[in-house]
């Protein structure tokens, strides 16, 4: 059982690299994970900081497990979207669980592909980076799909937008 918990986290752990673009070229961007992604890097210090304000999109229990949402600055079409998700059981965090996030329509239809999210121990979060379509109809929500154990949570968020 330990062996089947380790190699899942560490595929779990790939896929997180993976999505989020791993590193060096990739299609999102071409100079590393973050380096020139249209969003400053200054002022919040976990690994690949983020800057921009925090938007709160809510926190919800379901079965036992408490969960949230914060958005890192604006949702801009066509551009990369952050979120970190907050995933607690008790007084614990869940950094085992499996998260993952997309932008959908109002039925939850995926309108990008969805994205892992890699725990965050400095930040007791899920650090989850997502492409933002370039046109959002409306009623375009934040999807989140937590998984740990049997248990398995999908919810939605209204985005944060600048007014």
């Amino acid at each position: 059982m330990k062996k089947l918990l380790v190699t899942m986290l560490i595929t779990v752990s790939c896929l997180a690299i993976a999505a989020c673009g791993g590193g060096g070229e990739n299609g999102t961007h071409n100079e590393g994970n973050h380096a020139e992604d249209g969003h400053d890097h200054d002022g919040h210090d976990h690994g690949d900081a983020h800057d921009g304000e925090q938007h709160d999109l809510g926190h919800r229990m379901k079965d036992g497990i408490h969960y949230g949402v914060t958005q890192i600055g604006d949702v801009e079409g066509g551009k990369e979207g952050i979120f970190e998700v907050h995933v607690m059981k008790d007084k614990d965090h869940l950094s085992d669980a499996q998260v993952s996030v997309w932008i959908g329509d109002k039925d939850g239809k995926e309108l990008e592909e969805r994205s892992a999210g890699e725990w965050r121990a400095d930040e007791d979060c899920f650090d989850c980076h997502v492409r933002v379509p370039k046109d959002m109809p409306e009623g375009t929500k934040l999807f989140v799909l937590i998984r740990k154990g049997d248990l398995e949570i999908k919810d939605s968020f209204e985005l944060g937008h600048d007014e």
